[in-house]
């Protein structure tokens, strides 16, 4: 599909597209322009005013609205419209503040002089596009629709076109007792190493200087989001949503919407560090995924696991890295039959396809986040092993290794919610080798002791029969 831009640019040769059945959606909109009574000429006028602003708020790669063109896509055209009555009309972009909308007319070859009418409007990237007034108006675009903002909207559009920095805001009076003592120490050793730091820095001092905490009042100091979520013992006392729940359902993908009740259900929560720490040995240790055996064709057999753990730690690691805290709502990592899914709260802050394979598309750095991200690449797992990789490095990874194993790329969707499905083609990969196949702890008893040595015992039992 072509982008608005480029349809603005060379209208004459989308024409096709532009009386298409499916023109109609996230980027585009037309209109029939009809002047019989003054209601419909404030009717089309507030349209207009809609599809500029919501294309404005939601759209990083514009929008473009065309006047002329019935919703059957007829061209019916502006031409029957005279200049007062159509500066009228476009007279509603100056309704709104924040928007660089362009127009032009573009008269079509062969047609006794019909002609169209066509507004792009690029993506505000630091400001709500709205009207003039003391409670302004303002929208946002999902589909084929122009939806008003809601107040939790408002504050998204800010968080994520920076019109606030959400990391270093107020979040509440600063208290040693809620540190995570550990996580403080090990970040502050780390971070003050890497800078030569030849002096002692008091606790307090230290997170003052790296923005984790601020100066309010005289002397007394409040907590920033990112210092909480970062350093703090129990985030979710401030962030009720910050964690990652783990579940399983005995169903496939695309049967979600009636999966009826979880095999498996856990929290996972604490200092952002240690959540990352505890599902990396949660999904090293637990029978979640299965384990396939097959022979070697040098001798003896391998296993294949059900997922490259690499690929699942990338994907849960940059959902927690990268996520919107200021959504009231957790991450989600659940493993179907056929499929895991990984869901975070926020849109993808890069221009991206709305569904996407990292099989080609290629994501580059840009960071909702920008202090966490930082702050986690000072931080090991007990293996030794950096909590965070580049994103475009990890990225890349996460697509190799799943190629490696024959699976698919990883796919993605986003827009409020941006969601990973890694596909394991278990069932297929598993038919030749059947017979060698692990038999897992049932999903329910996974915490329990020993389930991870009887599984390695399940794996010799065979190999000794065979």
């Amino acid at each position: 599909m072509p982008t608005p831009k480029d349809v603005f640019d060379n209208s004459l040769e989308h024409l096709d597209f532009l009386q298409s059945a499916g023109f109609e959606g996230q980027y585009f909109e037309r209109k029939e322009i009809r002047i019989d009574t003054n209601n419909q000429i404030s009717t089309l006028k507030d349209k207009i005013k809609q599809c500029i602003s919501a294309f404005a708020n939601r759209n990083r790669e514009g929008g473009l609205l065309v006047l002329g063109i019935a919703d059957d896509g007829a061209i019916k055209g502006t031409q029957h419209v005279n200049e007062q009555t159509m500066n009228s009309i476009l007279q509603g972009t100056l309704d709104l503040r924040n928007h660089a909308t362009q127009v032009q007319d573009v008269e079509l070859p062969n047609s006794d002089g019909k002609r169209l009418h066509l507004l792009y409007t690029p993506w505000t990237p630091n400001a709500i596009c709205e009207t003039f007034a003391d409670f302004p108006k303002a929208w946002k675009r999902v589909g084929a629709q122009n939806l008003p903002l809601t107040e939790q909207d408002r504050e998204q559009l800010k968080r994520d076109k920076k019109v606030v920095d959400f990391e270093t805001s107020y979040c509440c009076p600063y208290n040693p007792d809620e540190l995570d003592n550990e996580v403080v120490e090990e970040f502050k050793n780390a971070f003050l190493e890497t800078r030569g730091a030849q002096y002692e820095y008091s606790t307090e001092a230290f997170l003052l200087n790296i923005d984790a905490i601020m100066q309010i009042e005289g002397e007394k100091c409040a907590f920033t989001n990112a210092g909480y979520l970062f350093f703090a013992s129990n985030p979710r006392k401030k962030f009720p949503t910050a964690h990652v729940r783990v579940l399983r359902f005995e169903v496939d993908v695309e049967e979600a919407g009636h999966r009826g009740a979880t095999t498996f259900d856990k929290d996972f929560d604490g200092a952002l560090p240690n959540i990352i720490r505890k599902l990396r040995t949660f999904f090293r240790d637990s029978a979640l995924f299965r384990t396939m055996i097959r022979r070697s064709s040098n001798g003896g057999f391998i296993e294949d696991p059900e997922y490259p753990l690499f690929a699942v730690d990338e994907a849960v690691v940059n959902a927690v890295i990268h996520r919107d805290y200021g959504v009231n709502a957790p991450i989600h990592c659940i493993a179907y039959r056929n499929g895991l899914v990984v869901e975070n709260p926020g849109g993808i802050p890069q221009e991206v396809p709305r569904h996407f394979s990292l099989a080609d598309t290629v994501l580059s750095s840009v960071l909702r986040n920008q202090k966490i991200v930082e702050w986690m690449r000072f931080m090991k797992d007990e293996r030794g092993e950096p909590l965070v990789r580049a994103l475009s490095e990890g990225t890349r990874k996460m697509r190799q290794e799943m190629e490696n194993l024959g699976l698919p790329a990883p796919n993605y969707e986003t827009a409020q919610l941006t969601t990973v499905t890694l596909y394991n083609r278990f069932e297929e990969r598993l038919e030749p080798h059947a017979s060698y196949a692990t038999n897992t702890p049932k999903p329910d008893s996974l915490n329990e002791p020993g389930n991870v040595k009887k599984v390695l015992r399940s794996i010799e039992d065979r190999l000794t029969k065979i």
